[in-house]
């Protein structure tokens, strides 16, 4: 029987089990070599994207949809499902919502990072009001790692809407002014944006995170944020194609490219990490962290109704 799980049941697992699922998977140096690079190609309102990855006991694909104009329409402007399969026999056994998959995944990514590079703030600013930020949010409220938020973002409306959510979960939240972004322990970057949402001016001992692209082109961060800083991405790989706030500061001369690490390297201790400094996460998104998440979805319900495999 293929189950199905919808957004609501991604929302249901345990923020600490996605969190822990993702770690997991991050710290084994096995991993990387489990996924491969997101595939895509155009479609009449933007692009597929297919992000295949496989593990002992599951195996999966994240099928996903960027259509940039959808917002103005009132949809999302990432959708698509997950198709989980049994790796023995690569008999397929669930279909999921990658909405709040996605979501999920990200922010769950972006708290295994911070962790790795020190801990959340004590107040944290939180650049975007879309989904992700959202996702940020509430995973760094429900984990207990902060109740303090700035919200920044272009909309008025939106970050209002943010910060009334941030406060219905118990957190302190309202609209954060350029001062907030720059007196912030913890900076967190979700937006669409292609160039620059935060200046280079960020405290010298920030966490900076961001998730909000995956294309050479784009970068969230300015260039001159990374000079001095400790550089932490998913792959080195990956970040050197995929990852445009990385590649951008490298080819300003403010970042050698030798300088910078991978998450999993600094989970099992072979890097470590300097609390004075600025320190940055880059996450793109891999294959990898998709199913860590599915994998934690699947085995909510297991858990939860005793279902045999």
């Amino acid at each position: 029987m293929i189950r199905q799980f919808s957004g609501a049941d991604v929302l249901a697992v345990p923020v600490s089990a996605v969190v822990a699922g993702i770690r997991r998977a991050a710290v084994d140096a096995r991993t990387l070599g489990r996924s491969v690079a997101r595939s895509g190609f155009g479609a009449p309102g933007g692009e597929l994207l297919l992000m295949p990855a496989a593990d002992d006991g599951l195996t999966g694909v994240r099928i996903a949809t960027i259509a940039p104009d959808n917002p103005e329409h009132g949809l999302p402007r990432v959708q698509g499902v997950y198709v989980l399969f049994d790796s023995k026999t690569l008999t397929p056994v669930a279909v999921i919502d990658a909405v709040e998959l996605t979501a999920v995944r990200t922010a769950g990514v972006s708290m295994v990072g911070i962790a790795a590079l020190g801990g959340a703030a004590q107040r944290t600013a939180i650049v975007g009001t879309s989904v992700q930020a959202r996702a940020h949010l509430r995973l760094l409220v429900e984990l207990g790692w902060c109740k303090d938020f700035t919200i920044h973002g272009r909309r008025t409306e939106a970050v209002d809407g943010l910060a009334a959510y941030g406060r219905s979960l118990g957190a302190e939240a309202r609209a954060g002014t350029t001062d907030d972004l720059t007196t912030a322990g913890l900076v967190i970057c979700c937006t669409s944006a292609s160039t620059p949402v935060v200046p280079d001016t960020l405290a010298p001992d920030v966490i900076a995170v961001a998730v909000g692209s995956h294309t050479p082109t784009a970068a969230e961060l300015p260039a001159g944020l990374f000079k001095d800083a400790q550089v932490v991405v998913e792959s080195t790989g990956v970040a050197t194609t995929e990852a445009g706030d990385v590649i951008q500061a490298v080819a300003a001369g403010v970042l050698p490219p030798d300088t910078v690490v991978e998450l999993g390297a600094v989970l099992r201790g072979d890097v470590p990490i300097d609390p004075t400094k600025r320190r940055i996460f880059k996450s793109v998104g891999m294959a990898w962290q998709d199913l860590a998440v599915a994998t934690a979805v699947f085995e909510n319900e297991i858990s939860e109704r005793g279902l045999a495999n």
